[in-house]
């Protein structure tokens, strides 16, 4: 298992991962990172949002935002 940090990227603003999760290999990391930007980007003060999954030496392996279907979601029920 390897220990993976998230780091929350929006605006201005950073919040940095102090703490991280394990996980057995690269993808269910940046997998976590997806459903991490999906749940927090749907609000629509967080769609800029980006999340940096990150090595415990600290190199990103990734940058993600949230899915396109979290917007076509946002505007369905703005719709209705």
């Amino acid at each position: 298992m390897e220990h993976y940090f998230f780091d929350l990227h929006f605006g201005n603003e950073r919040v940095v991962d102090d703490v991280g999760v394990d996980h057995f290999d690269v993808g269910s990391a940046v997998y976590y990172g997806q459903r991490i930007a999906d749940r927090i980007g749907r609000d629509a003060d967080y769609r800029s949002l980006t999340v940096h999954v990150r090595t415990f030496e600290g190199s990103v392996l990734a940058i993600v935002a949230a899915s396109a279907g979290r917007g076509y979601e946002q505007l369905a029920l703005m719709g209705r």
